[in-house]
């Protein structure tokens, strides 16, 4: 019985042993004795600084706890190359020299580990370094055959990286690497596979700073792929009230029964300049009964948008939305964008420009 006591409090002792709420740094510069040490933590919002503390003999000590581990930076004196490394709260050593931040040793740290496996296992870093050179030597000499043959390489090595990358993370979307990860290559990412990670890091990550930042990410992008689907062809338009030239109300559902080309555009926007002739030739052709145009200016004041009318003398309904509501209801994000809906408001065609409108109505009213 006592045999089994001092097997369990000894199973406890080493148990507190194993676990920490503190992290401890200990670092060693071997080419400098003295200088600060500064301490910065990478945060949504930039560099963040969080300790610093001076060399002694080229040694130093951080101390303290986290609460999530994450990547933090280590800088000496004026050097503006850090040492990266993710803090968790357990002992961490760094050993090396501040000639070379990015190649301190770090150990004690299982993220860290897994860390320098990443960076260590990318493809082909040796080889792109060396493309570089070459596409800039080429690049001096003004050899523009030489220069289009690397890039094409380089292509091909990218893709080899990212799809690398990609692999990486959804490997570890268990653990707090492959969340820093996936915040960083997000913009590279679809839509689906960004949920298909996020689901598994907050399976095991749930509240860690880096997967918040992800699902913040992720919302717009959502929003923005339900907003395309409620828009796809066939589905009804959305309906909407603005203003026309002369501040009367104007609806899109006032032209049921006719078709409709909807077009989002401004006075600024030179290729929406470029195509009000063919616009123009449309309306003189196919407008009345049948077909009318709806243009939907996004210019911010309405002298600019009134003398862009007068300049290309515009004959149709012409409405105003300045506060770009309506346009965002149609996941605009570059004009021109067109649209043509039929006879009961739905949507025929997206996107549709210059002379193929005109073989469209053609084919519709003719």
């Amino acid at each position: 019985m006592m045999k089994n006591v001092f097997f369990a409090l000894a199973t406890t002792i080493i148990l507190a042993a194993c676990s920490s709420d503190s992290y401890k740094l200990s670092g060693k510069f071997d080419d400098v004795t003295t200088g600060t040490v500064y301490l910065k933590k990478i945060t949504e919002f930039g560099i963040e600084d969080v300790d610093t503390t001076e060399l002694v003999n080229g040694a130093f000590t951080f101390e303290g706890s986290v609460e999530h581990p994450e990547l933090y930076l280590i800088f000496h004196g004026t050097n503006r190359v850090p040492a990266a490394l993710f803090i968790e709260n357990t002992n961490i050593t760094i050993t090396g020299s501040t000639t070379d931040m990015e190649a301190v040793e770090i150990k004690g740290s299982r993220l860290n580990n897994l860390f320098k496996k990443f960076n260590d296992d990318i493809p082909h870093i040796e080889k792109v370094e060396k493309m570089r050179e070459e596409f800039f030597m080429a690049q001096s000499s003004g050899d523009q055959s030489t220069m289009e043959s690397i890039m094409a390489d380089m292509q091909v090595i990218i893709e080899e990286q990212q799809n690398y990358y990609r692999n990486f993370v959804k490997e570890n979307s268990n653990n707090v690497v492959g969340a820093f990860l996936a915040l960083n290559m997000a913009q590279a990412l679809e839509v689906e596979e960004l949920e298909e990670i996020l689901e598994k890091l907050e399976a095991n990550l749930s509240g860690h700073p880096y997967v918040v930042q992800l699902k913040e990410f992720l919302a717009p992008m959502q929003t923005q792929r339900a907003a395309e689907a409620a828009l796809s062809v066939g589905n009804e338009a959305p309906v909407f009230t603005l203003s026309d030239i002369e501040g009367n109300p104007v609806s899109l559902d006032q032209y049921r029964g006719k078709y409709v080309f909807l077009d989002f555009w401004a006075a600024w926007c030179r290729p929406c300049r470029m195509e009000n002739p063919i616009l123009k030739r449309a309306y003189d052709r196919f407008g009345g009964d049948e077909f009318e145009i709806v243009s939907v200016s996004l210019d911010e004041t309405t002298e600019a948008w009134k003398k862009a009318v007068e300049e290309d003398q515009l004959n149709w309904v012409l409405v105003h939305d300045p506060m770009g509501s309506v346009a965002q209801t149609y996941a605009v994000q570059s004009i021109p964008n067109t649209w043509l809906l039929d006879r009961d408001g739905n949507i025929m065609h997206k996107q549709l420009r210059g002379e193929e409108l005109i073989e469209v109505l053609e084919e519709l009213l003719n």
